[in-house]
């Protein structure tokens, strides 16, 4: 066994294609083996069909996150969040000579965001008209409650996510009064009460401008509705707050985000099921995925078993999926990821598994070879993926599926260059080893 190793794996040194920081796996075949010639071939013509298909509905009430804020994409239209959230307190005490001076929705930046925070942005405050109740315990990024449609308040700004720690939204006064006088008369006592009182807000984008979507933390020391007080006193008034937040220790969501493309007129506006897959050769020759929204890239290999027809026996030694985002299609405000999920989806477009090697879940990486220039590829290894494909009996129609990490708690997008473009195609670079031809 030890002269079968040395012998592929000085093919592999000598052979006109480098294999790089690739594994070589042990070969479980006759002692014939190693009196026989060995051939080891790279093979990268095999068809790479990439398409791109929508997930129906993605939670977004198991994030930490609320998403905030829109921008226009070229490719994906009109991008929007919107957060849903329910407030409550620790407990239900304010003075009883305590006089309400001012209300303020405090959101504290968690450094998320996307496109340009150099353009001003304008967001409405709304008043929830329904419980945020989910009926199976999850809300979805299609999920959209009732509300006032006169806003409580409006807010312009210029986001700040890494300079500032939170952004101030002053409250009517009006809005509040009627709420902190319960609570302070003990008419309201717990988060029950509270609801029967007040739904909820929900923060609305309300320019159609080309600004960002940001990330604010619904963590309850840096995201609440404060009520600032003060309590008369003989020479100077004493000061307090009362604060409502939300609760992130109860079993049942408090909140999520609705995060929505809007992909009218373009070919992503054909998907309005997730067994719809739009061909990359229907949509200029490219394919998509947006985190948020739920579009994601299936690829498949309808070719590969035609390395069957290869006389003799072989093996996959090494196979290498290499996709290519067009260089116009990212920039610092539209950055790309560095690394993406691997999973493998039915014919259904349902995630049935995930992809594993030796070293764990398998991920796409970029190659940063030439980062300077931003000529970017990811690469997916994909030798366990394709030796359970070519073994496979009987046959089914799945596929291989990328998407980003934090997939329900962002909008960040990558556009990926389909297998006939010119400048660059998919492809899937594949390493055999032939034996008894």
């Amino acid at each position: 066994m030890r002269l079968l190793i040395w012998m592929l794996y000085s093919a592999i040194l000598f052979s006109s294609c480098s294999v790089e920081n690739r594994e070589i796996p042990t070969l479980e075949v006759g002692q014939d083996f190693t009196d026989s010639n060995v051939r080891v071939v790279t093979i990268d013509t095999f068809t790479v069909a990439l398409s791109t298909f929508k997930f129906d509905s993605i939670n977004t009430s198991a994030s930490n996150r609320l998403l905030v804020g829109g921008y226009q994409d070229v490719y994906f239209g009109r991008v929007f969040s919107e957060p849903y959230f329910e407030l409550s307190a620790i407990d239900y005490d304010i003075p009883l000579d305590a006089e309400l001076d001012s209300i303020a929705l405090i959101l504290g930046y968690d450094r998320y965001f996307y496109n340009d925070t150099t353009q001003i942005a304008e967001i409405n405050i709304h008043r929830l008209l329904e419980d945020v109740n989910a009926s199976d315990d999850i809300f979805y990024n299609t999920t959209q409650l009732e509300f006032d449609s006169i806003p409580l308040t409006s807010r312009r700004f210029f986001p700040e996510p890494v300079d500032e720690d939170s952004l101030h939204i002053q409250i009517p006064l009006d809005f509040g009064q009627e709420l902190f006088d319960l609570i302070q008369d003990n008419d309201i006592n717990s988060d029950q009460e509270v609801r029967e009182r007040f739904n909820g807000l929900t923060i609305r984008n309300a320019s159609e401008g080309n600004a960002a979507v940001v990330g604010f933390t619904r963590d309850p020391e840096s995201t609440y509705l404060r009520f600032f007080y003060s309590i008369p006193g003989e020479f100077e008034d004493d000061e307090g707050v009362f604060d409502l937040f939300i609760n992130q220790n109860v079993g049942l969501p408090r909140a999520y985000n609705r995060i929505q493309s809007d992909v009218l007129n373009t070919p992503l506006d054909t998907l309005t099921d997730q067994e719809i897959n739009l061909p990359s050769a229907l949509s200029q020759n490219l394919s998509f995925i947006q985190s948020g929204t739920g579009y994601a890239t299936r690829i498949e290999f309808p070719t590969l078993k035609d390395i069957g027809q290869i006389p003799g026996t072989g093996t996959v030694l090494e196979a290498a999926l290499e996709l290519r985002p067009p260089t116009s299609s990212f920039s610092d405000d539209l950055p790309i990821r560095d690394s993406l999920n691997v999973q493998i989806v039915d014919p259904n477009n349902v995630i049935t598994q995930t992809i594993v090697n030796g070293n764990g879940a398998v991920r796409a990486l970029i190659n940063q070879e030439n980062a300077e220039f931003n000529d970017l590829f990811y690469q997916i290894p994909l030798v366990t993926y394709l030796d359970q494909e070519l073994s496979q009996v009987p046959e089914i129609e799945d596929a291989v599926v990328i998407y980003p990490n934090n997939y329900n708690a962002t909008v960040d997008r990558i556009v990926l260059q389909g297998d006939g473009n010119n400048s660059f195609r998919a492809k899937l670079i594949l390493t055999y080893a032939i034996y008894d031809e």
